[in-house]
């Protein structure tokens, strides 16, 4: 595995706009200068150092740090190239999940789920994941209490890692 100072001695990160770029020439054609990132498919930036592929929120983490993340590295606002210091935090896999964005919802107000309506019972229901553990959070009239439980209920479990869009 690469080392900070390895990272170090190949590579300049401006903590300011999160950009990467290369110290020196290499044999790839990237020059001295040049941005060393590049789009690895999902949203996250990576990039190859010594001939292994790595995302670049990691090795920034490492290269400021001075030692590899314990678990994962959280984008605080959601945006997976962002990779600006005061926008990354180690976290664990829940609290990872619990800032992630989910998108397709049929409400668009996270922790609302629709159910088809059946005779006499309530249409949406709303419930949170943590540890792994789904926890029921009721059956509701509408979306927006749905929403609301929710949000009431990622405050008290997620804290300073909710979302609540």
């Amino acid at each position: 595995m690469v080392t900070a100072e390895r990272l170090r001695s190949i590579l300049d990160y401006d903590p300011e706009t999160g950009i990467i770029r290369w110290k020196i020439n290499q044999r790839s054609g990237k020059k001295s200068g040049d941005i060393a990132s590049y789009c690895g498919g999902v949203g996250y930036l990576c990039l190859r150092v010594d001939g292994r592929r790595y995302r670049a929120h990691r090795l920034i983490w490492l290269m400021q740090t001075g030692s590899w993340p314990t678990s994962q590295i959280d984008h605080v606002n959601g945006v997976r190239n962002d990779n600006r210091w005061i926008n990354l935090r180690e976290a664990t896999p829940s609290q990872n999940c619990a800032n992630s964005v989910h998108g397709g919802s049929f409400s668009g107000l996270k922790g609302a789920h629709y159910r088809p309506n059946r005779k006499g019972y309530k249409k949406w229901t709303s419930s949170i994941v943590k540890n792994r553990k789904l926890i029921y959070l009721g059956a509701f009239a509408t979306a927006e209490e749905a929403h609301s439980a929710y949000a009431i209920a990622a405050a008290r479990l997620h804290r300073e890692f909710m979302r609540l869009a």
